[in-house]
């Protein structure tokens, strides 16, 4: 009797092991990508721009786009030492910051994986400017970095300029990685073994009670 009580505590703790790692997902730690350029490849145009992969195997490409007559259409991503912009269009009446001096531009960050966007750090941004992130609401920026108060969760990131007036460059961010849950089948899998050990070894303390008696 006093095997089987100690079989089915660790039946239960194995199942309940695996329903606590299924409800804490695990705890990620945040990451800081600079998106900044060196002196060496300032003023650097590209069609679009991935900075180094994290340690953890999180990597990021930039796209630039503006506002056209009717469809969005894409411009090169400029890297400087300030940090990212959008490039002007064939008429230079813009700068190479991410602007809406004549049409609004977005800077998009597309990641390789689900992450939190923690905050945002601006370079250069001129007065009163504010920008729109994924066409939410604008936000005035008063300081270089910009804390987001809600959770800001996915893999696409846009940062708009959406009047005339704004205009900043995309130094970095910020992130928290999301882990991945662990499957229904995962835990169906954990919660099966326990049940299984359970059954073998009350079978093995049956066998072992036969033979003493």
């Amino acid at each position: 009797m006093r095997t089987l009580n100690i079989l089915k505590t660790v039946s239960a703790v194995a199942a309940a092991s695996v329903v606590a790692v299924i409800a804490t997902g695990g705890k990620a730690s945040a990451i800081n990508i600079n998106l900044a350029g060196s002196v060496l490849n300032e003023d650097e145009l590209q069609f679009n721009y991935s900075p180094p992969t994290t340690p953890s195997g999180i990597n990021l490409t930039a796209t630039g786009i503006v506002q056209g007559l009717f469809a969005p259409q894409s411009r090169n991503v400029y890297r400087s030492t300030s940090g990212l912009g959008v490039s002007p269009g064939v008429f230079n009446l813009e700068t190479n910051q991410v602007d809406g001096s004549v049409r609004p531009e977005t800077l998009i960050l597309t990641f390789n994986t689900t992450v939190n966007l923690n905050s945002v750090t601006f370079a250069d941004a001129g007065p009163f400017s504010s920008f729109t992130l994924n066409n939410n609401l604008p936000q005035l920026i008063t300081s270089s970095t910009y804390v987001f108060t809600s959770a800001q969760t996915g893999t696409i990131f846009g940062f708009k300029a959406s009047l005339p007036r704004d205009r900043f460059f995309v130094s970095s961010i910020d992130i928290t990685p999301v882990p991945e849950p662990i499957t229904l089948a995962g835990m169906v899998m954990g919660s099966g073994f326990g049940v299984l050990l359970f059954r073998k070894y009350k079978k093995a303390a049956k066998f072992s009670s036969k033979l003493s008696s």
